[in-house]
């Protein structure tokens, strides 16, 4: 007799068996799924900006002057399974208070995807006919028939041209009050988002205007069909936010000083990658936060920690977030934030100063 923990063992070796292959090829299903292809986004850290005359479509506010900046942003689908990518959004913003825009490229567009007009041809035609038959006789003494038909046709033609029907390309515009401005651009027949793109931003700044930074963000969405169609949802396949510095290269000085803001931003987002986000509590929201009143332990780590000091936004020695971070990654910030003032606020050029004491000099 077989003992019941043999059966036991054999049932659930087999189950096992059999239960294991389709478990494994579910597992690897999901991965595949879960790894959706995405778009990323490249810009380079720096921007030569150029000084532009005022002319009739531009002009600075009172006091000012008027920089060109080129942007170009480079998109690359990094999977053999393309995403569908409907539009791309791209925004900039200045972070100096005292700059505004004036004017941007490209503006909206519009295209086709018919070469010049449309010549429109509608025909009717309208026929009508009548017949009748009329056959008889007299047995053995007379037979004879009759026939008649009658129609009626008319044909009407109409010829006309119209307009072929445009699709935005392109869409642009100022945001925040004239503080930034959006590049919306989406996929047709004609136009292929991924590669490389050119943008130019063309800022009222003061006269003693010699770098600054701009703030962009570019996001990539796609539209998918919900079930059975009915309706359609917006899906991001793709982010990132650049910190671009730009200045007038025309200061040895402030070049310098934005190559080691840039080499201080590189090391600095290195060890950002490097470090652990904090993890999640499972504790509820309102509960936790009596707890972190309560008990004055270190608070977690912000997820947007990064973007808010690239973006000045924070200070490291009083915010309690920042202060949670390992020594390297605060060091990191400090010379980063260094690096930025120094930037910003660079030193007199000697040849203006030179320039300004020759001229107080010849003054007196």
């Amino acid at each position: 007799m077989t003992q019941p923990s043999i059966l036991l063992s054999s049932l659930s070796s087999g189950i096992r068996s059999r239960c294991l292959p389709l478990l494994t090829a579910l597992t690897l299903t999901t991965a595949l799924t879960a790894a959706d292809p995405t778009i990323r986004f490249d810009l380079p850290p720096l921007a030569v900006a150029d000084s532009v005359v005022p002319c009739e479509t531009a002009n600075p506010l009172p006091g000012q002057q008027l920089v060109r900046i080129p942007l170009r942003i480079s998109a690359l689908i990094d999977s053999p399974r393309s995403p569908r990518v409907d539009q791309i959004m791209v925004r900039v913003f200045s972070l100096d208070a005292q700059a505004s825009v004036a004017d941007y490229a490209p503006r909206t567009e519009v295209s086709s995807p018919y070469e010049g007009g449309m010549e429109v041809s509608r025909s009717n035609e309208k026929s009508q006919s009548m017949g009748l038959s009329i056959k008889g006789g007299y047995p053995s003494v007379a037979d004879g028939s009759m026939l008649g038909d009658m129609g009626k046709k008319e044909t009407e033609s109409v010829k006309y041209k119209r307009v072929a029907p445009v699709e935005v390309v392109a869409a642009s515009g100022t945001l925040g009050r004239g503080k930034g401005v959006y590049f919306k651009l989406r996929a047709t027949a004609l136009q292929v988002l991924e590669g490389d793109k050119q943008f130019e931003l063309l800022l009222s700044v003061p006269l003693s205007w010699r770098g600054g930074l701009l703030d962009v963000s570019i996001t990539a969405d796609s539209t998918k069909s919900t079930f059975a169609g009915l309706d359609s949802e917006t899906v991001r396949v793709g982010q990132a936010s650049f910190i671009v510095a730009t200045f007038l290269d025309c200061d040895p000085a402030v070049r310098r000083a934005a190559m080691e803001l840039v080499k201080s931003e590189s090391r600095l987002r290195k060890l950002a990658s490097q470090t652990p986000p904090s993890r999640k509590s499972s504790v509820p929201s309102l509960f936790r936060h009596v707890v972190n009143v309560l008990d004055k332990s270190e608070p977690q780590i912000s997820a947007d920690w990064l973007g808010q000091v690239l973006r000045g936004r924070v200070d490291p020695h009083v915010d309690r977030s920042i202060r949670s971070l390992p020594v390297d990654v605060r060091v990191a910030i400090l010379d980063y934030q260094d690096a930025q003032q120094a930037f910003l606020n660079p030193a007199p050029n000697p040849e203006d100063k030179l320039g300004h004491q020759l001229a107080q000099a010849a003054s007196e």
